[in-house]
């Protein structure tokens, strides 16, 4: 009994080796569940993904949510914006290359950010087990925060299948900054998606004119470095004072007017006369009339008459 347990778990660490090389998944930074050698154990509630480098999806069914493994890491590595993360990938099959996006979320995936895109060329002639590094810049103008970084892949050789990890990681960046780019193309997942037919040859169509297509959007984010992010709020703006209502004066009425206008009449202004220094004269006697005292005139002698 002892035997056949053993023999059983022996088979399923075999079966979940060759899963995890089965084809391709993000190894750093760590996805989430990524059960290898320098990762992080999972979070409470989640554990090792030991199939973590199979499809998402096809074009016809939805098999994973888009993250993969939705419960996010609580130790996160730090990178400063403008600072470059070479990715690395355990890669299983690489299925001759194809299509691959890389972006970022701020508010744990509700909407994404593509930061990178290459076309054909990803994991082009890589063999299984073989180190594969992709250089992806953090822009210089990333929000600082808590961020979720994602990896997409869509094989150019097998099944129409959309591959997904996603890394916890924390950015040092411009505090309240904004980033702006396209939205994810999430192809070959579900019937209702964009579908990328098989590319083998460098002259097959591989509806790369879908990633042309990709929505415009802009993520804002308030941060400070190491803190933890307080929840986006949307700031009214307050309302300006309204101004009292005031009462227009009526304007001035002009009358009219028969007569003609008479010019003003200039104002001479003369000079002041300087005083002149009336001569001080002698007071006069009062003009009254004399009072005149009458003498006795003495008798005078009547002359003697001839011939009297």
């Amino acid at each position: 009994m002892i035997m056949k347990t053993s023999l059983v778990a022996a088979f399923v660490a075999v079966m979940s080796a060759m899963g995890t090389q089965a084809h391709v998944g993000l190894k750093t930074p760590c996805g989430r569940g990524q059960p290898a050698a320098g990762c992080p154990a999972p979070p409470p509630g989640s554990g090792f993904d030991y199939d973590i480098n199979s499809p998402i999806g096809t074009h016809d069914s939805i098999n994973k949510p888009i993250c993969r493994n939705t419960v996010p890491y609580t130790n996160r590595k730090v990178y400063r914006a403008g600072e470059t993360i070479n990715t690395d990938y355990s890669v299983g099959a690489s299925h001759g290359g194809g299509h691959c996006q890389w972006a970022l979320s701020y508010d744990e995936g509700k909407t994404w950010v593509v930061i990178k895109t290459m076309i054909r060329d990803c994991l082009k002639g890589v063999a299984g087990g073989q180190a594969y590094t992709v250089p992806v810049q953090i822009p210089a103008n990333a929000p600082s925060g808590k961020v979720t970084f994602q990896w997409i892949w869509h094989n150019a050789i097998g099944n129409r299948e959309m591959y997904s990890n996603c890394a916890d990681i924390e950015i040092q960046g411009v505090n309240g900054g904004s980033i702006s780019g396209v939205e994810p193309l999430y192809a070959n997942y579900g019937p209702s998606s964009v579908y990328i037919p098989e590319f083998p040859g460098a002259d097959m169509p591989d509806n790369h004119e879908a990633f042309a297509n990709r929505k415009a959007i802009t993520i804002r984010a308030p941060g400070s470095g190491s803190a933890p992010d307080p929840k986006p709020t949307t700031t009214t703006p307050s309302p300006k004072p309204t101004p009292k209502p005031t009462t227009p004066s009526p304007k001035p009425t002009k009358t009219t007017s028969t007569k003609k206008p008479v010019k003003p009449t200039k104002t001479i202004t003369k000079k002041p006369v300087k005083p002149t220094k009336t001569p001080s004269k002698k007071p006069s006697k009062p003009s009254m009339t004399k009072t005149c005292i009458w003498k006795p005139i003495k008798p005078t002698k009547a002359p003697k008459l001839d011939g009297y």
